[in-house]
């Protein structure tokens, strides 16, 4: 397994900066061994760090050191191992899962194995900032803050948990926000309150997810990851069930239980999503529009528009 340490790596991501708060991407490579990147925005209160690689083998960082923060790490692709001081044990992170950790002066370990595709978020949220959340929360939050106060390293759950579709969601709106670019930085800060919530209060949680066997749950992020890229397309239950071998009861229940929503509730979200995209861009009409994303008539189009987003395509700047 190749080695790094932790003052090696950061050194060797070469970072280019740009506007709107302090934003940031990096890449890195070791020929034969791996290829990074490193895209995050930092602000007073917050940062949000998305990280990607291919590892063509084994790698391992030793002695990663940080500042004191909470982390909210939401992995998306592969899976890694970290030992980070404070913590008892190694915790290993899966493709769909998530946890919230109190990282106090953190020095890191990390594994990462052989993988085509890795992929994290990482919501940082100063201590002061994710103190004053939890003073919002009540006193069923005290306990919780008291630990956070004490400087007291903890994870809100033994295990991690699976991501859900309001935190998928939330974090496709961090990345796009469907906002004038005059309200881009109130936004941004919006929805991670609103993603820090989420994970407290525990409502995303999906009891019965544990219910899928591994093997129709790994099929099932397939249909996921499929639909990210041909949501346009003309799809039916009965293809996809074919083309990812589960039967339709499975693919039904299955991907609602793992992330919330309907196949076509999915689709939809996605279309109305890439439907604002374009809307923004300019140069297109709102029939054009609905035409793109499948729809017959732009009365229908409009109305599903207003519906999911909370206004009329018309009134986009």
């Amino acid at each position: 397994m190749y080695q790094l340490e932790g003052v090696e790596f950061a050194r060797l991501m070469k970072r280019e900066f740009s506007t709107s708060f302090e934003t940031t991407y990096a890449t890195g490579s070791v020929p034969n061994r791996f290829d990074c990147y490193a895209q995050g925005l930092k602000a007073d209160d917050f940062s949000i760090l998305r990280f990607g690689a291919r590892f063509e083998d084994g790698l391992r960082i030793n002695n990663m050191q940080d500042a004191t923060h909470v982390s909210i790490h939401f992995q998306l692709h592969g899976s890694s191992d970290a030992l980070i001081s404070g913590f008892d044990a190694t915790s290993t992170m899966n493709r769909g899962q998530f946890n919230l950790l109190n990282c106090v002066n953190p020095v890191s370990s990390f594994v990462f194995p052989k993988q085509k595709r890795y992929e994290y978020v990482c919501v940082g949220l100063k201590p002061a900032f994710f103190n004053e959340i939890l003073l919002s929360c009540g006193e069923a939050y005290d306990g919780l803050l008291q630990q956070s106060r004490g400087a007291r390293p903890f994870a809100l759950f033994p295990d991690n948990k699976k991501i859900s579709y309001l935190q998928s969601s939330g974090l496709s709106l961090l990345t796009e926000p469907p906002v004038a670019d005059s309200l881009r930085n109130a936004y941004i800060k919006t929805k991670i309150t609103e993603l820090t919530l989420l994970t407290l209060s525990g409502q995303y949680e999906n009891r019965a997810a544990s219910t899928i066997n591994p093997v129709d749950e790994e099929k099932l992020h397939g249909v996921k990851d499929h639909l990210n890229i041909h949501y346009l397309d003309n799809m039916s239950l009965r293809s996809l069930s074919r083309d990812f071998l589960l039967n339709e009861f499975k693919l039904k229940a299955g991907f609602k239980r793992l992330f919330g929503t309907t196949v076509f509730g999915y689709v939809q979200s996605l279309r109305m999503n890439h439907a604002l995209t374009l809307m923004r861009s300019g140069g297109i009409t709102v029939g054009e529009a609905a035409s793109i994303t499948g729809y017959l008539s732009d009365a229908s189009f409009i109305r599903a528009f207003k519906q999911y987003h909370g206004y009329s395509p018309g009134t986009q700047k």
